[in-house]
């Protein structure tokens, strides 16, 4: 890290000098640059480089209505946006560029110009190609509505902030998880001092994307476009941030550290100027993981409607439609939840109207996976309710003493209560038995008795019978 400090810290020191040379704003008669229009931009181009121009003609003007819909602003065109074919053709016009490796792009606030190295994007993405563009058109947005008074700290974390997610992104969040652990991160008062910043740019670059993210975050994408028109006429950032955020940026400065970790861990992935990906909260409410996708969509609904200023209306729609489907899918799950306690609490009417009103629930969703555990727990309430109902008729044959068949209802009833684990009733039905067992027993006891005292009643009376006269 020290090693490439101190080899990209004369570059942007340099590039001050280099943006003040003049040059051609346009293709002259006589001029090595070809001309190619746009709506928005004209493209000089070197001969033989129609194909290039061509390649960035087709999506340059895309690049300008993007960011004026985003800043709600558009910077007067057309905008000339120059194409050096080579590194050796920018060293032609800017000498002083010579020794100041890595410089791909810049622009030029003055002269309304973006410039690109084409040779140094031939090892980049389409997207960071792309993002050249952005970052560089951002630069001068920035500059007119800040009335160029936006400090470079700002510049550069906005300008970096509009670009699209790419690799690029990915390897800044790492340097400032790197800075952070280390204890390098700048404080926000370095962000006026362009040698502060362009002299440790594997710090400053990506802390200060990460604070203009933060502000996003905080209060959305509008409310930081009123910073840059207020920095136009406060006298430091510090009272434009106080202005417009209605907190010092000490105070802001300690609650972005607090929310920094939320970003590295990958709140950096989220953007108020890109269209705001629903695929997780879609996989998870398709997977069934309704209480996920709610904790998600909560947070995510949260932050669209910060950012309704820049996110498309559908988005917002769609997060309250799968909101809405998440909790409908979280109300199915408590019922199924409460059929199980019901169940557990051998409850089984209960449980049955719970079962029914989750297989209700579930069907409105379309979502049949807990169908067989419903199923189930059917099964088992139903079987619940029989043996109830088997135990409910012993005890009224008992009462009509009739035993054998009450003992046989109370012998079913147990085995049912216990296949089903229902303890309790298992154990009304036996004592029920061991009671029919016992007056059974008595009974029986009874009518050995019974007859025991008819014999003897016969024997007494027969001894007591006079004896029969002869005749």
């Amino acid at each position: 890290m020290e090693r490439l400090r101190r080899l990209l810290a004369p570059l942007f020191v340099a590039l001050i000098t280099i943006l003040m040379v003049p040059g051609m704003a346009a293709a002259q008669p006589g001029s090595p640059w070809r001309e190619r229009a746009t709506s928005y931009f004209t493209i000089l181009y070197a001969p033989g480089n129609e194909t290039e121009a061509g390649r960035y003609a087709a999506w340059a003007d895309e690049i300008y209505l993007e960011l004026a819909a985003a800043f709600g602003f558009r910077t007067a065109p057309p905008l000339t946006l120059r194409l050096y074919p080579t590194s050796e053709d920018y060293y032609q016009v800017n000498p002083a560029a010579r020794n100041v490796p890595g410089v791909i792009a810049h622009a030029d606030f003055q002269r309304r110009e973006l410039v690109v190295i084409v040779e140094r994007t031939a090892q980049q993405t389409e997207v960071e190609v792309r993002n050249n563009v952005r970052h560089e058109l951002t630069h001068i947005i920035a500059a007119e509505l800040s009335e160029n008074r936006l400090n470079t700290g700002f510049q550069e974390g906005l300008a970096q902030y509009m670009e699209h997610a790419s690799g690029e992104l990915e390897r800044r969040v790492t340097m400032l998880r790197v800075a952070r652990d280390q204890g390098r991160l700048l404080p926000w008062t370095a962000f006026d001092y362009r040698e502060q910043i362009y002299g440790a740019p594997e710090v400053a670059y990506p802390q200060t994307l990460s604070v203009v993210a933060f502000l996003v975050d905080r209060d959305g994408f509008a409310r930081f476009r009123e910073f840059l028109r207020a920095s136009a006429r406060s006298s430091s950032y510090r009272s434009a941030l106080e202005q417009v955020y209605g907190r010092t940026p000490t105070e802001l400065e300690a609650e972005w550290r607090d929310w920094l970790p939320a970003y590295l861990d990958g709140g950096y992935r989220r953007s108020a100027v890109e269209r705001y990906d629903l695929a997780l909260a879609r996989d998870l409410v398709a997977r069934g993981n309704y209480a996920a996708a709610v904790e998600e969509l909560q947070q995510t609904l949260e932050w669209l409607r910060r950012q309704a200023d820049t996110q498309p209306l559908e988005v917002l729609d769609e997060a309250e439609a799968l909101l809405v489907r998440g909790q409908a899918g979280m109300r199915a799950e408590e019922l199924a939840e409460r059929a199980r306690v019901a169940l557990e609490a051998a409850d089984y009417e209960r449980a049955l109207a719970l079962i029914e009103a989750a297989r209700t629930a579930y069907g409105k969703l379309n979502d049949t996976r807990q169908a067989e555990v419903l199923a189930i727990y059917e099964q088992r309430a139903t079987r619940g309710l029989r043996a109830s109902a088997q135990l409910a008729a012993a005890s009224e044959l008992a009462r009509t003493f009739r035993y054998p068949e009450a003992r046989a209802a109370a012998d079913g009833a147990a085995a049912e209560f216990a296949a089903l684990g229902d303890t309790t009733r298992q154990s009304n039905a036996l004592n029920l038995r061991a009671t029919l067992d016992q007056r059974q027993r008595l009974v029986g006891l009874i009518l050995v008795l019974v007859g025991a005292l008819g014999v003897a009643l016969s024997l007494v009376a027969r001894l007591l019978k006079p004896p029969s006269e002869v005749w």
